[in-house]
């Protein structure tokens, strides 16, 4: 454990991105479908494998600290309409870009698993016409465990998905009353114990730190009860509080939520309560089994980060389906709009939904892969480039960074903020910091 000042933690506590992408959403343009469609065409000429993203933004209620793209819905005949815009969309994109292989498959949310049987039996039959799922290829769904609760729905699912995550975020009824989300700790072991029956390949747990009315005490026993779960892998988020962004979170009073110091030692503790039951720390809020492929990944130096967080680098271009969804292609970065009625006209008219993007420039594609090195690696090697400021910022951070020659190495701190070591390499950041979550 390291020990911090109040004053080391206020310094390090800075707005800065969480780096699933370079340069970061904040800095995408308006774009046309035709740049998306030029890069498409691009990729058909290579033989790289694919990953996919699918973003089903159906939820019945809102949870108050949620950040992601959600539509409130109770009405079925409103998500069959957007299944069928997915289908129609997959059609549009393949013209341009053929039958590829698909080493990663990814459903999130939103709620995933709202879905009904029929809908994803409609939606795997046209992947698969449309693409070719390698065999050993990942296929996961993030997984609310209220929506499975009789077991039948977690059966099915196995017959499609071979990975899942589960969104529990806290243990602690007096948390997940205050962030409207109901779910025991019995419903959440019971769900992690039916998915492990049924051999899913791998079981993440997700959990949140720094929401209201959590303690280093309370979320100690959160952290004890996932142990107890043995997940293959935890992601420990941080709650990122933008209600500029997302204004449901204005629900969540300030003085609710635990203070910077608190916030940083719940993160603390939980981490080493992971670390000591034999779990090894990926990147920044990842933590995998010792053996889990995540782990290998992790030694080996063969993780990869993007919107999806961390993941085996099985493909580094991405198409994304669905609202708001962004993909990564030849260097370009493309984001469907966020407007459900948007969206849906779009591809009514037979148009590609794209509305934000970037192009990676040569400075961009550089800075992108040291970023990769440092979120993925804890280090990186700077040797025959030509980072003479960055490298001088660094040895001002020995808190947080070892500097020999041209070789950067996080502190054990410094692993702790391994963002702001990222951001002094990020080209843009000066330009706007306000769109950001902080550190801790």
């Amino acid at each position: 454990m390291h020990d911090l000042s109040t004053e080391s933690l206020l310094k390090y506590d800075k707005q800065v991105p969480r780096y699933t992408s370079y340069p970061t959403a904040p800095f995408f343009k308006s774009i046309e479908s035709d740049v998306y469609i030029d890069a498409l065409k691009r990729f058909r000429r290579t033989k790289k494998p694919l990953s996919l993203y699918f973003h089903i933004p159906f939820c019945k209620t809102m949870c108050l600290f949620c950040g992601c793209t959600v539509v409130l819905n109770r009405k079925p005949e409103r998500q069959s309409s957007y299944v069928d815009s997915l289908l129609n969309e997959i059609d549009l994109t393949c013209e341009h870009l053929g039958k590829r292989e698909v080493s990663q498959l990814h459903f999130g949310g939103g709620t995933p698993t709202n879905l009904s049987e029929k809908e994803f039996q409609i939606l795997f039959k046209k992947i698969r016409q449309n693409f070719i799922l390698l065999e050993d290829a990942e296929i996961s769904i993030e997984i609310d465990p209220r929506t499975v609760g009789d077991g039948k729905k977690l059966s099915f699912l196995r017959t499609l998905f071979n990975r899942v995550s589960f969104g529990v975020q806290d243990t602690s009824p007096v948390v997940q009353e205050a962030i409207r989300r109901r779910q025991t700790a019995e419903m959440s072991l019971l769900t992690v114990q039916r998915a492990r029956a049924l051999e899913f390949d791998s079981i993440n747990v997700d959990l949140i730190y720094g929401l209201p009315y959590q303690t280093v005490e309370s979320f100690a026993e959160t952290a004890d009860r996932i142990v107890e779960m043995a997940p293959d892998r935890i992601a420990l988020f941080s709650y990122a509080k933008v209600p500029w962004l997302k204004p449901h979170q204005k629900a969540i009073p300030d003085e609710a939520l635990p203070t910077t110091n608190v916030k940083f030692q719940i993160y603390r503790v939980a981490r080493a309560r992971f670390i000591e039951a034999g779990y090894t720390a990926i990147g920044m809020d990842h933590f995998a089994k010792n053996g889990d492929t995540l782990d290998l990944a992790y030694k080996e130096k063969r993780l990869h980060r993007n919107f999806q967080g961390y993941s085996l680098k099985l493909s580094e271009d991405m198409i994304g389906f669905g609202l708001s969804s962004i993909g990564f292609i030849e260097g370009t970065y493309i984001q469907n709009t966020k407007d459900l009625k948007e969206y849906q006209q779009a591809i009514d008219e037979e148009k590609l939904p794209v509305v934000r993007g970037l192009i990676q420039n040569e400075q961009d594609k550089l800075r992108y892969q040291i970023i990769q090195r440092v979120m993925c690696n804890f280090e990186v090697d700077l040797t025959d480039l030509s980072f003479e400021k960055e490298l001088d910022l660094l040895k001002e951070m020995p808190e947080l960074v070892e500097v020999e020659g041209s070789c950067v190495r996080a502190t054990p701190l410094g692993e702790l903020f391994i963002r702001n070591i990222a951001a002094v390499f990020d080209g843009y950041l000066s330009q706007n910091t306000e769109s950001y979550s902080r550190s801790i």
